[in-house]
C-alpha cells in the first residue's frame, strides 16, 4: 500500500497557474519567450513523522505531523485528521531515507520560530512513514527549443521553484531506470 495526499488544485486550474507565471511582468509578456507545451501531474515521496512535543507555551503537550522532502528538505506541518489516502499503484521510489533525529531537528526548529520563552521544547518521535504529494509539472519551451519545468503544489496551487531540482531528480531517475 502506498499512501498519498489527494490534490486539490485541478489540472486547469494548475495550468492557469503556470501561465500567469510564465507570463508575469510586462517584459516577460512582450517577448513571450516561455510557453507551456504540456502538464502532467506527479505524486513526490515525502516522510512523514507523527510527533509529541511540549513547549513553555503548550506544557499540556501536543501531537502533530510533519512531512519532509528528502532531497530538498522542504517540510509541510500537516494537520493530524489531514486525510490520508492508498493505492496500489507505483510512484516515484523514494531516493533517500530521513532519520528520526533530523524530523526532530526541523520540528524542533519550527516550533523554536513561534514559542517566545524557548528554554523548553521537547521532542519525541512516534512513527515514520512515506506519504506521497501531488504536484503539476508544467514543460516549457522557449524561441531556441529549450526546455524547462515548472512545478506547482497541486494542494494549495502555488509555484514551488525550490521543487524544480526535486522533480527533475525524480523524472531523471525514472527516464533512466526505464531505459536501462
Amino acid at each position: 500500500m502506498t499512501n498519498y495526499l489527494k490534490p486539490l488544485v485541478d489540472q486547469q486550474e494548475a495550468t492557469m497557474k503556470m501561465n500567469d507565471y510564465l507570463h508575469s511582468n510586462w517584459w516577460k509578456k512582450i517577448r513571450q519567450t516561455n510557453k507551456l507545451t504540456s502538464i502532467e501531474q506527479v505524486y513526490v515521496p515525502f516522510w512523514c513523522f507523527n510527533y509529541e512535543a511540549t513547549t513553555h507555551a503548550v506544557q499540556d503537550g501536543m501531537e502533530g505531523r510533519i512531512a519532509i522532502e528528502p532531497l530538498s528538505q522542504m517540510n509541510a506541518i500537516l494537520p493530524v485528521d489531514y486525510a490520508i489516502h492508498t493505492t496500489e499503484e507505483n510512484l516515484f521510489p523514494v531516493q533517500e531515507t530521513l532519520s528520526k533525529d533530523t524530523a526532530k531537528s526541523v520540528i524542533y526548529w519550527e516550533l523554536f520560530a513561534k514559542e517566545k520563552r524557548r528554554e523548553k521544547i521537547d521532542v519525541t518521535i512516534k512513527d515514520q512513514w512515506l506519504v506521497y504529494v501531488p504536484y503539476w509539472i508544467g514543460y516549457t519551451q522557449n524561441r531556441n527549443r529549450t526546455y524547462d519545468i515548472i512545478a506547482v503544489d497541486a494542494l494549495n496551487g502555488k509555484v514551488d521553484l525550490p521543487m524544480k531540482d526535486t522533480v527533475l531528480s525524480y523524472l531523471c531517475n525514472v527516464d533512466e531506470t526505464g531505459l536501462g
